[in-house]
């Protein structure tokens, strides 16, 4: 049983290497003859990393090939359907899908989040090419909204939940975390992580963050920066950390999906504009609260019926304490990702199905 794998892997952006280990891992588990390739930017990294074989994305003979002779594609998940921060994103991924269905293989899109899409020609083909697949899994109602309303109908779609719920750090690498903390003088200590990017629409809402965080570290926190895409996020990072008067640790190493995730669960809050820095703090139990930049962390946020995290200074403070003292909102947490859990598999179920 072949299955080839299409998404943003291999770029070192920890929530989209959490995603292909998560669908891969999850597939294992119901199908252990299942094996994988994925298109990769980096194939010798990926393979590396997640133990599976892989391609480059942008080599037509290899991606043709690796299509003809698999069983099935999975498109995802993600958010790789959008046009916002690239043009060439979603006709490259659209195309890999048009490609599959003219040799006659089915095709899921896997617990995908949508959008935004502006241009007409992305619009376009996003309603010629995702009407003709076999099956569309979506990660949140308004996903599925939104793929409605540009003429996406024929496909039967089910609303599931992001892959990465089902992923659980090994016992060894929460060790390897607890030893990391210990070396940077954060253990024991109250410790709130912050995931930030450099997005230029939301530029100005760096000097608020860094008066909270500021207040926080006086009251005996610690703050800790944690880039969730490698070394992109490091001058966003450095940005809040240089406007912040008191001292404020930066982890400067990459890390795996699990490492990220033992890594989180230490946290006491995670303060996050990356989507998979709050969907991994919600899936260890951790609180959250979600600066956004894009409607995907509206989307999440609302699934824990939260909304973004205003940006002015005073309003921005009152949130996050709110947070920080709700002695509940873990425990509602916990329950609300175990939930998730349970739908992250059925996306599994789903693909294999395709199979049968």
């Amino acid at each position: 049983m072949r299955i080839a794998l299409s998404g943003y892997y291999g770029f070192d952006n920890a929530g989209d290497e959490a995603l292909l280990s998560a669908i891969t891992s999850t597939i294992k588990k119901l199908e252990p003859a299942a094996d994988f390739v994925v298109f990769s930017g980096h194939p010798r990294k990926t393979s590396s990393l997640h133990g599976i074989r892989a391609v480059y994305y942008l080599h037509p003979g290899q991606i043709l090939r690796e299509l003809f002779r698999a069983d099935l594609l999975i498109s995802g998940g993600g958010s790789i359907f959008q046009d916002i921060t690239s043009a060439r994103s979603l006709p490259y991924y659209i195309s890999v899908v048009a490609l599959a269905k003219f040799l006659g293989k089915p095709v899921i899109f896997y617990a995908q989040g949508v959008g935004p899409i502006n241009r007409s020609l992305s619009k376009f083909l996003m309603r010629l090419v995702g009407n003709r697949v076999d099956l569309i899994t979506l990660r949140d109602h308004d996903s599925a909204v939104y793929l409605e309303r540009l003429g996406v109908s024929r496909p039967p779609m089910i609303i599931t939940s992001d892959p990465v719920f089902s992923l659980q750090p090994e016992p060894g690498v929460r060790e390897e975390m607890d030893k990391l903390l210990q070396e940077m003088g954060l253990r024991g200590q109250v410790l709130v992580g912050v995931a930030v990017r450099q997005w230029l629409a939301l530029e100005g809402y760096q000097e608020s963050l860094a008066r909270v965080l500021d207040e926080l570290a006086e009251r005996g926190c610690r703050i800790l920066f944690i880039p969730m895409a490698y070394p992109e996020d490091i001058p966003a990072a450095r940005k809040v950390m240089n406007l912040m008067k008191n001292d404020a640790w930066l982890l400067e190493r990459p890390l795996g999906a699990r490492e990220h995730l033992a890594l989180i669960a230490h946290l006491d809050i995670m303060i996050g504009m990356r989507l998979h820095a709050l969907i991994f703090a919600a899936s260890q139990g951790v609180p959250f609260a979600g600066i956004s930049y894009d409607p995907k962390v509206d989307a999440f946020l609302k699934l824990f019926e939260m909304k973004p995290l205003p940006l002015a200074y005073e309003d921005m403070k009152a949130e996050i304490e709110r947070v920080l003292e709700d002695n509940e909102w873990r425990e509602r947490i916990r329950q609300r990702a175990g939930e998730m859990r349970e739908k992250s598999v059925e996306n599994a179920r789903l693909a294999l199905s395709l199979l049968r």
